[in-house]
């Protein structure tokens, strides 16, 4: 079974979040994907697809389909700068017991509850790809963390198997 990821960003880093879903699709990842879902009707003026973002037009379903992405997947990444949504979805995702990465924008300060809800934080993009590649090998292998000297890895696997745990336990 492929590990499920959910990118938590603002629609501002749909290009982004779409090549980091490209790069952990390679990785062996696979991605619940909302740059999918949100894709406002052709025609619209940039203020229309605001809107039509704003309300989810499609009654509901995108919305539907990223709560049950942050609540469902394996491992959630927060892709900043983001919004209040982005910041919405981690909260739900850190409640669930999901493992979270956080990729800091380049001025970001999280505030109080987004830091603490994020398991690792990074402001690189190549270090997120780097612990990304680790963490891999530990969902193919299930091996213990003994010995792993990124401490990200470390937290995020950690958090990963004991979700894993009450999962099957709840099964």
């Amino acid at each position: 079974m492929k590990p499920r990821v959910y990118i938590a960003s603002s629609i501002k880093h749909t290009h982004g979040a779409r090549l980091l879903g490209g790069e952990l699709r390679r990785l062996g990842y696979s991605i619940l994907d909302w740059t999918e879902k949100a894709i406002p009707p052709p025609g619209l003026t940039p203020a229309q697809r605001r809107i039509w973002m704003d309300t989810d037009q499609e009654g509901g379903q995108v919305y539907e389909f990223c709560r049950n992405a942050c609540v469902s997947a394996d491992l959630v990444i927060y892709y900043g700068a983001s919004g209040q949504d982005a910041g919405v979805e981690i909260g739900m995702a850190a409640a669930s017991g999901a493992p979270v990465l956080g990729i800091r924008g380049p001025l970001e300060g999280p505030g109080l509850m987004l830091h603490g809800a994020v398991d690792a934080w990074t402001e690189d993009i190549g270090q997120a790809i780097r612990i990304l590649e680790r963490l891999a090998e530990f969902f193919k292998s299930g091996a213990d963390i003994a010995g792993e000297n990124e401490p990200g890895v470390a937290r995020l696997w950690s958090r990963a198997k004991e979700r894993m745990a009450r999962q099957i336990a709840k099964d």
